[in-house]
């Protein structure tokens, strides 16, 4: 399998609290290993550029080693970051980092981390701040998926963001719609997608839970992504990660905005059934494209002038 796409981020460890009080300790976590195992489902070997900590547990190391290629792993001289993700029974979650050293791990693998091992990589998915993001932008010319951090997307950023975004020649932003909001205000998602665009992105995906996504890009294509419907959310953590993922992977490969959505959605659906993360041995090729061509066909789809 080759390593078309790679992720760059870093590697946490999640404790995660479900509303019920069930707890699942020590599972793999952070946006970059969601996002890559995204990817990894539709048959890929993507790359890992993530920092860790000195003492991640060997298994953890061989767990991210059976799907991921981790040539580019970095190891700080730091604990490695562990944080308690709380679930409510509305679906918000708080995260709670539980280790000292944290700001190296919030802001991710930088440029000079990058592996030559990845230099034939196609696409970058990249979870990071406004500095991060045109730091990776102005060393390598890679087709870009853009997942900002969580952190920065406030109304206080707004300026920040929008200029960031027509400086970054950005080809995919990729946030929730809260997160979307939070910059824009209270717009529908379609006037979202219009807004990001407008700014500047090529490609705009805005992630919206069990509402599905709605895309749109330059030349003026539009279209809704349905969530699959799984019978049981087991856990939440990553589902968005896992889609981008997955998207960015389909876009590389060449494929329509609504096909790449769609993978989007399929590996996300799966992620939803699995703790942690998508649990790719789980995956049936079966269940997986009868999935994808459920989606495929419930898309609504658009193109406006523009």
């Amino acid at each position: 399998m080759s390593t078309t796409v790679a992720g760059v981020g870093s590697i946490f460890i999640d404790d995660i609290v479900l509303p019920d009080g069930r707890t699942y300790m020590n599972r793999l976590g952070g946006g970059v290993t969601h996002a890559m195992m995204g990817a990894a489902f539709w048959g890929t070997r993507p790359g890992l550029v993530a920092l860790a900590g000195q003492d991640l547990p060997d298994t953890l190391k061989h767990e991210l080693a059976q799907h991921l290629d981790t040539s580019g792993m970095h190891f700080l001289d730091a604990p490695q970051i562990r944080a308690w993700q709380i679930f409510e029974f509305d679906g918000t979650r708080r995260e709670l980092y539980r280790t000292s050293v944290s700001e190296p791990f919030i802001q991710g693998a930088q440029p000079a981390h990058f592996p030559s091992e990845f230099s034939e990589v196609k696409g970058l998915y990249l979870l990071q701040d406004f500095e991060g993001l045109l730091r990776w932008r102005a060393a390598f010319d890679k087709f870009i998926l853009w997942e900002p951090l969580q952190q920065i997307m406030q109304a206080a950023n707004r300026d920040r963001f929008r200029a960031t975004l027509r400086e970054g020649n950005v080809d995919i932003i990729s946030p929730n719609l809260a997160e979307a909001r939070a910059i824009y205000g209270d717009q529908t998602p379609t006037q979202l997608v219009d807004a990001l665009l407008e700014d500047g992105a090529h490609v705009a995906a805005i992630r919206m839970g069990p509402q599905g996504s709605i895309i749109g890009n330059q030349a003026g294509e539009r279209c809704l992504i349905p969530a699959f419907p799984v019978k049981q959310i087991v856990d939440q953590t990553g589902a968005g990660n896992t889609y981008s993922g997955a998207f960015l992977l389909a876009i590389t490969q060449g494929k329509s905005l609504t096909e790449a959505g769609a993978m989007g959605a399929t590996a996300a659906s799966f992620c939803l059934e699995s703790i942690g993360l998508l649990n790719l041995k789980e995956v049936l090729r079966e269940e997986r494209g009868q999935r994808f061509r459920t989606l495929l066909a419930g898309v609504q789809s658009s193109t406006v002038a523009g």
